[in-house]
């Protein structure tokens, strides 16, 4: 029973003197994060006006500014952190870019390696913010690492490979290092311009399912008219989605050619795809539209039904046609549309 009492004593004391140790532990972490901050407001304290001078006028020349030790890489960039918030132009990103690749590319690289993800999104988030792209080798060759990284992380790379490289990226969308959502590549794809959206569709047959989805919905939302054969290849596809998608962004490019290609879908078993019929067939010319969208007034589906009179009302002499609906029509579904929607005037 004594050596009982005593083991217990002895496990007590060793948990207390582990609890003290990671107490005083966090303590010298605590008071040297204080030391660190209240070190890097006295370094921009002290420097500022060299900085404004450097990043705003012209006069202070570069190695004045070298860094010495950590401590002033951190308030470094923490200083350009704030004139790129304050302040942004391309002379200032230019002189930024200047001074971290001639002083602190070990300092991002470093912290694009650490083990804390944590820092590794910062680097990553400082790289993107102040335009270092002289980083984007670095950042590029983490991809080709074994180990995984989260996904926030690998979004943030794909990101800085759209901004600083015109081409490298489809490679890495075509072959993500972790499966992407729609979510994921809609994000990515609206950081590219018109010309890298040209690249990707070019290659549109070899894009995994739902990257081909999200693109499809790009040229729709950015108004790409280049790309409306593509959409028209799309209406051929056996993938129900792909059709709905390209239908959508044809509305949503509003064009009043190859009518006849869309017609089709008026009558088509999916109610999706007769729903953005109704919607194409709004920027149509009169004559052409009212025999579609009279027939999609009397849809079994309600959304169907509502998209057509909508579109019925925004054509030229639109109110007279619902009226006509309303008068004519034996069908009590499309009259009920149609009054409610002369009702919302």
């Amino acid at each position: 029973m004594d050596k009982l009492l005593v083991s217990l004593l002895l496990v007590i004391v060793a948990l207390l003197i582990i609890l003290f140790g990671m107490f005083f532990l966090l303590v010298f972490y605590r008071m040297q994060e204080m030391k660190n901050k209240k070190g890097i407001r006295e370094y921009i304290e002290a420097r500022k006006d060299d900085w404004y001078e450097y990043l705003l006028g012209d006069g202070m020349p570069i190695e004045v500014l070298m860094p010495n030790g950590p401590l002033e890489l951190e308030a470094i960039d923490e200083l350009f952190f704030r004139f790129s918030y304050h302040f942004s132009s391309d002379e200032i990103n230019k002189k930024v870019n200047t001074f971290a690749a001639l002083y602190m590319s070990d300092y991002y690289s470093k912290n694009l390696h650490s083990r804390s993800s944590g820092v590794r999104i910062n680097a990553l988030n400082k790289i993107s913010l102040f335009n270092l792209t002289f980083m984007l080798d670095p950042v590029s060759k983490v991809l080709a690492k074994r180990k995984i990284y989260p996904k926030a992380e690998y979004l943030l790379i794909y990101e800085i490979i759209i901004k600083f490289s015109r081409t490298d990226f489809i490679a890495h969308f075509i072959h993500p290092k972790v499966p992407l959502g729609e979510f994921d590549y809609k994000r990515l794809l609206l950081e590219l311009d018109e010309t890298q959206i040209s690249l990707l569709a070019e290659d549109f047959n070899e894009l995994p399912d739902v990257l081909q989805l999200t693109l499809i919905e790009i040229i729709g939302v950015r108004h790409y008219l280049d790309w409306l054969p593509l959409l028209h290849e799309c209406l051929d596809s056996p993938a129900q989605e792909l059709r709905i998608r390209a239908l959508k962004s044809i509305a949503k490019l509003e064009v009043a050619d190859a009518l006849k290609l869309y017609e089709v879908f008026s009558h088509s078993d999916v109610w999706e795809e007769r729903l953005m019929t109704a919607k194409i067939f709004r920027s149509a010319p009169t004559e052409e539209a009212l025999p579609v969208l009279k027939h999609l007034i009397k849809d079994s589906t309600y959304p169907v039904r509502a998209q057509a009179a909508k579109s019925i009302k925004s054509l030229k002499n639109g109110q007279q046609a619902l009226y006509s609906v309303i008068t004519t029509s034996s069908d009590e579904f499309a009259v009920d549309v149609a009054e409610e929607m002369l009702g919302k005037e």
